[in-house]
């Protein structure tokens, strides 16, 4: 995530100092905010527990396990 939120930081300074590639600096702004969104999307469910203890649209998560 650090590394997601410094190429935001950086794409960000090239868009205000002028940089002329605003269309190239767009579409790395949006990609590393999607992988940024990601990130903190795996985090939090991490932070949830397994699947099997979490929720959706207030019913369980069916998990379905297998014997080897």
């Amino acid at each position: 995530m650090d590394r997601c939120r410094r190429e935001i930081a950086a794409i960000e300074a090239e868009l205000l100092a002028g940089n002329p590639d605003v269309a190239g600096l767009c579409m790395a702004l949006s990609d590393w905010s999607a992988e940024l969104r990601i990130l903190e999307a795996e985090g939090s469910q991490r932070a949830e527990g397994p699947p099997q203890n979490r929720k959706i649209g207030g019913g369980d998560i069916a998990v379905a396990s297998r014997a080897s």
